[in-house]
């Protein structure tokens, strides 16, 4: 059945309660302005926080941020944690965001694999559901149609279901030519603007209009910001708006200039670097181009500094849930102890109500994925003041929330399942928030989150091991590695809850000892589970790719420095290569005289992270002119250019990239000794790389660099900056944007074999001792 927007129900009073308090809170701060915005972002930090913060802060609006990922195929700036793993950091940093700015924030739970410049590629992409990076997608179930579609038809649902007035985005519908974004951005930028018509169509999705809350619903108006980094084109500009204005004080932030809200909710975002760059985005307004308006809405004034100029009244705005009072700041929580952080389906969390003033009770909601009928549906549960305590039983059934980097793509939310009401003597919501509590398996395992490296022979593999359920003291974890579909070996034993982890001894006996066991060089896999003792179905299996490596050593008798940022990736696989591997602290950076080194590798983007590095760089290319060799990792543009970066001849990078994985690389000298030796790599060397070739490939290059490698993506010109060598005085230096940091965690041979090259020079070019040459 079809239903247009029917009148909504004046929203009963809340209140916003204090910690521990025995009489009632003060009362809640509803919307001033019956106005709802909805701010479209493809990834947690292109959210327009500047306009969110001041919709409000400072116009008192409802305010929505829909986000179609999770961020986890970026990089992370804080440490090693990389794709879902970061993922689950990043909701975290949004989440902490969105408080400041008092939005709620709802996620597409589309899986971020990595930059992309064509919105087709990122619509194939997201065809397919991903719950992991190293989960296997089959090409052939990719559809660029379908994989469009569906999320045109999510959006859809969202502006049904939230009803906002003005939708806004960062992201044009440019899909090609120099100013093309992202290729996410480009999708979310193309489905916001289909989006804004077709959720009135009642052709469109009905099914979609079944559910509660879910009607037709037209915007008013569509904007795409303009300007920003660069100023834009006044014809373009149609609305500016005064996001330097004053907001309002909320329970965690004073009154205080917009845009500082906005800069103190983008600092949440640490993975990123912005707990340092945030300032940079500070503006005194944002500005606007009106992409689409509605039928009969006025329009825009002359000047215009308001997106909502002119609209009407939303009721929308005066009927809000639970979860989006709470979510957005509009009331606070009760100081209300639990007795656990965790609680497993089938079992109980108690709510101590020390905290509920005389009079009122409390009413814990059933959580999102428990089920809604049947024997074991879920209820709410509700108890007054005095009782003591709360039992709240979870069903079960229900879908666990934790660990976060395996639930996030069930949820649409990154907060604390159980949301729970307050009501007053008078049966009005006073009070309202969310109990800290998480839902999970009875028991959890992990494995290393990168491929686990296999020897033939004996391989020892750690297997968390965590046990939530209170009732067990033991519980059965297996351990299988396969090759292919085939098992090659199985153990499963009994882990105490108190050990935290097992190690499985693992045999892969060599081919040459004459057994006939498989331990080839190849591809592996390794699965690990909890289970109930006896023949219990597993409760959680967690499964990472493995590998046998073939010969990937390095040149004999290497040494090397290794200068480490928040990856060392490198370092690591160096050790594997049989390299000597040195850090390289501040002070052996200040004495400069790197003794006994032959090679010193500057991890990716060290000069971020290493003042010291910045500081005592000149050692650095001193010790490469008295006959070192030097390997630079990555970085971006900003932190190279702004101080000269660490090259002894000019060198400027760029922001192009090589997005595509497989993406045609030719040698340009391929008898070069960083080709041929210890390792004569084949065109096969190439293959297999995961996510991208390369960013923030070199854009101005000195002559006395000598361009090694050419690559680049279809339809576009090749760059020949993925590799650079110089020699300088007696030594040699080696700048590569090329993503070797994520090659080598993931075990690619070829990779490695390449690697084992670029830093085994110096012994394999007969320059000898340094300071020799």
């Amino acid at each position: 059945m079809l239903r247009l927007v029917p009148a909504l129900a004046a929203v009963l009073v809340l209140a916003a309660p204090g910690a521990c308090q025995s009489t009632p809170p003060p009362a809640l701060d509803l919307p001033d302005r019956p106005l709802v915005v909805m701010n479209l972002a493809a990834h947690p930090d292109d959210e327009d926080g500047l306009t969110m913060a001041y919709y409000r802060g400072h116009q008192d609006a409802v305010v929505y941020s829909v986000v179609a990922t999770r961020g986890e195929g970026g990089q992370n700036e804080a440490g090693p944690d990389l794709y879902e793993r970061l993922g689950a950091i990043r909701t975290a940093e949004t989440e902490a965001a969105a408080r400041i700015l008092g939005t709620r924030v709802v996620y597409l739970n589309r899986y971020d694999f990595g930059y992309s410049k064509h919105a087709r590629e990122t619509f194939s992409q997201w065809s397919a559901p991903r719950t992991g990076f190293w989960e296997t997608v089959d090409p052939a179930a990719l559809d660029a149609d379908a994989g469009h579609d569906a999320l045109v038809a999510d959006v859809v649902a969202l502006v049904r279901r939230f009803k906002p007035d003005v939708l806004f985005t960062n992201h044009d519908t440019t899909t090609a030519g120099p100013s093309a974004q992202h290729g996410h951005h480009q999708a979310v930028g193309l489905a916001a603007l289909e989006a804004f018509s077709l959720a009135a169509d009642p052709d469109f999705h009905p099914e979609q209009l079944v559910a509660e809350g879910v009607d037709l619903w037209q915007p008013s108006r569509l904007f795409v910001r303009v300007g920003g980094w660069r100023n834009a084109d006044p014809d373009a500009i149609d609305v500016t708006v005064p996001v330097g204005d004053v907001c309002a004080a909320t329970p965690v932030r004073p009154a205080e200039p917009c845009a500082d809200r906005a800069v103190a909710a983008a600092s949440q975002h640490v993975s990123q670097g912005f707990d340092v760059f945030a300032p940079r985005f500070r503006r005194e307004t944002t500005t606007f181009h009106l992409l689409a308006s509605a039928e009969g809405v006025p329009s825009l004034p002359a000047g215009a500094t308001d997106l909502a100029a002119g609209l009407a009244p939303n009721p929308a705005a005066d009927a809000l849930d639970l979860a989006t009072l709470v979510d957005s700041g509009r009331l606070r929580s009760l100081d209300l102890a639990v007795s656990s952080p965790t609680v497993v389906p089938s079992q109980s969390v108690y709510v101590d109500l020390a905290a509920l003033p005389a009079g009122h009770t409390l009413t814990v909601l059933p959580p999102p994925g428990a089920p809604a009928r049947g024997l074991f549906a879920a209820e709410p549960v509700t108890a007054t003041a005095g009782d003591g305590r709360l039992r709240v039983p979870v069903p079960s059934g229900t879908t666990p929330t934790a660990p976060a980097y395996r639930a996030q793509y069930r949820t649409e939310g990154g907060s604390a399942p159980l949301l729970y009401a307050v009501r007053d003597v008078a049966g009005a919501l006073v009070a309202g928030g969310r109990l800290p509590v998480q839902i999970v398996p009875p028991a959890t395992v992990d494995l290393a989150p990168d491929p686990i490296r296999l020897v033939p022979g004996r391989n020892e593999i750690p297997v968390e091991v965590t046990v939530y359920d209170a009732v067990r003291d033991t519980v059965d974890v297996g351990l299988t590695v396969y090759r292919g579909d085939a098992a090659v070996t199985f153990a499963v034993r009994p882990v105490a809850a108190s050990d935290g982890r097992a190690v499985f001894a693992v045999d892969l006996e060599d081919p040459s000892a004459g057994s006939g066991q498989a331990a080839a060089p190849g591809a592996y896999r390794v699965q690990a589970s909890a289970r109930t003792t006896g023949c219990g179905l597993p409760w959680f299996i967690v499964e990472r790719p493995a590998a046998v490596l073939p010969d990937v050593a390095a040149a004999p008798g290497l040494r090397v420095g290794f200068v480490r940022s928040y990856d060392g990736t490198m370092a690591d696989a160096l050790a594997v290569m049989g390299a000597d591997v040195v850090d390289l602290d501040s002070t052996a950076l200040d004495a400069g005289d790197f003794a006994g080194l032959q090679t010193i590798v500057v991890d990716i983007r060290a000069l971020l992270e290493r003042p010291d590095l910045v500081a005592h760089r000149d050692r650095l290319l001193a010790w490469v002119e008295r006959g070192g060799h030097l390997v630079v990792g990555y970085h971006k543009s900003f932190e190279w250019n702004a101080d000269g970066g660490l090259a002894p001849y000019p060198l400027a990078l760029g922001r192009d990239r090589v997005t595509m994985e497989d993406a045609p690389v030719t040698l340009l000298d391929p008898d070069h000794p960083l080709f041929t030796s210890p390792h004569a790599l084949t065109a096969a060397d190439w293959d297999g790389w995961v996510q991208e070739r390369g960013l923030y490939f070199p854009s101005e290059v000195d002559a006395r660099y000598q361009r090694l490698v050419s690559v680049g993506d279809p339809g576009e010109a090749p760059l020949t900056t993925g590799l650079l060598l110089a020699e300088v005085g007696a030594g040699t230096y080696v700048y590569s944007p090329l993503v070797w940091y994520r090659q080598l965690a993931a075990l690619n041979p070829g990779a490695w074999r390449a690697f084992a090259n670029l830093v085994s020079l110096p012994l394999v070019d007969g320059r000898g001792a340094v300071g020799a040459r």
